[in-house]
Formats: C-alpha cells, structure tokens, sequence
C-alpha cells in the first residue's frame, strides 16, 4: 500500500527529478505567496500551494502526465465568499520539487498581471485573509469621508493677506530693479554747471614765469618759458572776467593744449562740459535719451554733442571722452552756475 501511495504521488515528468535550469531566472526573482488557488490544465485539477508573478508551486491530486518544458494554456482560479476570480495565463513546465509541481508563465507581463498583482498585493497588504480554501475581504467597507473645510479665523486670514502682500511687493521690486538696471544707465563722472567763456591754452611745453590776473586789456596776462629756451607772452584781450584752471600758479610746468585760464565774456550764457564714457555715447548716439540729474532734484533732458575732442581721444584708445551738454533755452539759469549733476540714459520707449 505505501509503494502504491509513493508511486501515485510521484509525477511522470520527463527529467522530473533534475534541478529548475539555471538559465530559469524567474525562479527567485519575485516571492512567491502562499494563498489559496486551483489550477486546471489540460483537463486536470491542481491544489494551489504558491504563486508569485513569475512561478506557480502546485500539488497534484492524481497522477499526472505532464513533459518538462512543454506548454500549455491554463486557468487559475481564485476563490472567495460570494465570488471568484480567474485568469488564464499560458504556462510552461518547469519541473518537479519534492511534491510539488513547478511551472512558470510562458509571459510574465502578460494580459493576466494586472489581476495577479491585485490579488497578491491585497492579500500582503491584509486585505484578504484566507478561511480555508477560500478567500475573504477584510478591509474597510466605507469609503473614507472628504475632510471638510476649516474656516479660517481672522487672525489666519490677516497672516495670509500680510504673506501675500510681502510676496507680491518682493516680486515688484525685483522686477524694477531688473527693468532699472536694463533700461538704465549712469555715467560715473560728476557734470559741472560753468559759464561759457574763451579757454586760454599753452602753446608748448615750459613753465609759467609770470603770472596776472589782474592784468587790464594789452597788457601780459602770462609768459612761459619754453623748453626750447624762449619766453612766451600772452596778453589779455578785453577788460573780461579770467577764471584760472585748478592747480594753475607761477612756476607750474605745463604741456602743449593745456588749459591755463578762460576768459568770460560779458554774458550769462552756460556751458556744460562732460566726461562720458564711450559706451555711454556710443548708446546717445543711438537714440538713448539722456538726462542731468541735478543735486537739487531736477532732471533735465540735454543733447550731448561730441566734438574733435571726442574722436581724438577715442582714436587714442581713452574710456571717456569730452563732450558738450546742451539744454533747452531758459531750463538753466545763472543761479545754476557752479551746482553739479549727472547724466543719466535711458532706452527709448521705457518709463524713465
């Protein structure tokens, strides 16, 4: 009766005894569950013992006559209270391992792993529990309630309303200070408010010997002594106002094109002389409007006008150049004289 038994139990595979193949690497790749299912394939019933999404562990309940690696179309069934799940993977067989019989699904990701996984991941999760050979729902029965919707106090909504608004005025600010910094430029150099007069120059290099300031008109106003050995002398054309250029005194060494004084005719005209920077003139050029921003508040829009001056010294390679400033008539008075400003560029068609 026990040789009967053993031999009703044991499973006709060809090379059922041998190992699962190592190229086989469903094998152990994902774990394998132990619920409750069947198995029918080719008209025979399965008990089964594992499952996972890879392989199958099944115990046959009569003898079977099944060839290792051969393979066939399948039902799985899952069985619960009211209900029953099945699907129907294809399967190979895998082989023998003590009582049970091995197979693999010909497909992995096939179109039964949606359900498969449903099934196992809710029994893992707890979900389903097993009463036998059946399975049970064990989760909530009640779908969860919407959190309903605290109102806010008004303390809570002051909070928002001050967070909002400090947002909103950083987001502002830093969109002017962007716009400011691309629409607008400023020129470095300090522009002086002067009368128009006649500048006085040296017409070579020496040093002054004499100096007056008072001298009336014909008479000698300065006299250099030049390298070369002479003295050279130069008179005061008219009974004119004189405004001496800084660091200008007996005994100064001057150059050729220096400035040693300038004489004011009798009038109120202004004139307004600048260092720009070559990029700044180079966008007036261009279109950019240009204002002087004086010390006392104004703004004043001015046209700048770059002589030979400008050129000679862009040519010689310098980073500013002189320029002359020009007002609309009566903007700048003779109360203006002497206030200092600076030159401010905007683009064309932007706020300024």
């Amino acid at each position: 009766m026990e040789l009967q038994k053993a031999k009703r139990k044991s499973l006709n595979l060809v090379g059922a005894n041998s190992p699962v193949p190592v190229e086989f690497g469903f094998e152990d790749e994902h774990p394998a569950v132990s619920l409750p299912f069947g198995l029918k394939v080719c008209g025979q019933q399965f008990v089964g013992s594992r499952i996972s999404m890879t392989a199958i562990h099944v115990v046959a309940r009569d003898e079977v006559f099944l060839i290792k690696g051969s393979k066939h179309a399948a039902r799985i069934q899952f069985d619960f209270q009211n209900f029953s799940v099945s699907i129907y993977p294809e399967i190979v067989v895998v082989g023998e391992r003590g009582d049970e019989l091995v197979l693999k699904f010909a497909d992995p990701a096939g179109d039964h792993v949606a359900q498969l996984r449903f099934v196992m991941n809710s029994f893992i999760a707890g979900d389903f529990v097993t009463l036998g050979a059946v399975m049970a729902y064990s989760g909530p029965t009640k779908p969860k309630e919407e959190k309903k919707n605290v109102e806010q106090n008004w303390k809570e909504r002051y909070r928002s309303i001050v967070v909002a608004a400090v947002s909103a005025g950083l987001i502002i600010a830093a969109a002017f200070a962007l716009y400011s910094r691309y629409t607008t430029g400023i020129e470095l150099h300090p522009v002086l408010i002067e009368r128009v007069g006649q500048p006085m120059q040296a017409t070579t290099a020496g040093q002054i010997a004499y100096l007056n300031t008072d001298a009336p008109k014909g008479e000698v106003l300065f006299s250099i002594n030049a390298n070369s050995g002479d003295v050279l002398n130069f008179k005061m054309p008219c009974d004119c106002e004189i405004v001496l250029s800084q660091g200008v005194r007996e005994g100064v060494t001057v150059l050729p094109t220096d400035v040693i004084l300038t004489i004011l005719v009798n009038n109120v005209d202004l004139s307004i002389q600048a260092l720009m920077s070559v990029e700044g003139l180079a966008r007036a050029m261009k279109g950019d409007r240009v204002y002087l921003d004086l010390t006392d508040g104004r703004s004043i829009p001015v046209q700048v006008i770059a002589g030979s001056g400008a050129n000679s010294a862009s040519l010689k390679g310098e980073l500013f150049v002189p320029v002359q400033l020009v007002a609309e008539d009566g903007v700048l008075t003779e109360a203006d004289i002497g206030k200092y400003g600076q030159l401010r560029l905007t683009k064309p068609g932007f706020w300024n």
